[in-house]
């Protein structure tokens, strides 16, 4: 791959995780707390909402890493049936910011 191949990928992925992370924020967080379903979830386990975060990490690299051993994925954003690997890799990477919010907040 080309420098200017991972500069165009990165530029993707980029502009994808921003749509994605503004998209699901409304489904999971209605006001202006980003953090507000990892703090319930937390609340409803008895755990840390950065224990929360790292799970729906957990999850999406699990699904990566199923998908990259058997070699049955669509590289796209998404497919007829859902996600493609390209949104399941961002919904990663936003997890990962996410879970340094909780991080960051829970040091302050």
């Amino acid at each position: 791959m080309t420098p200017e191949q991972f500069e165009n990928l990165r530029e993707e992925f980029m502009e994808h995780e921003a749509k994605i992370l503004d998209w699901k924020r409304g489904e999971y967080s209605p006001n202006e707390d980003r953090l507000q379903n990892f703090r319930e979830v937390a609340d409803f386990l008895d755990r840390r909402p950065s224990e929360v975060a790292l799970t729906y990490l957990l999850k999406h690299i699990q699904s990566i890493a199923l998908a990259v051993r058997s070699g049955k994925y669509s590289w796209s954003w998404n497919t007829e049936g859902g996600e493609g690997l390209k949104q399941r890799i961002a919904d990663a990477r936003n997890y990962l910011l996410l879970l340094a919010a909780c991080l960051d907040e829970e040091k302050q």
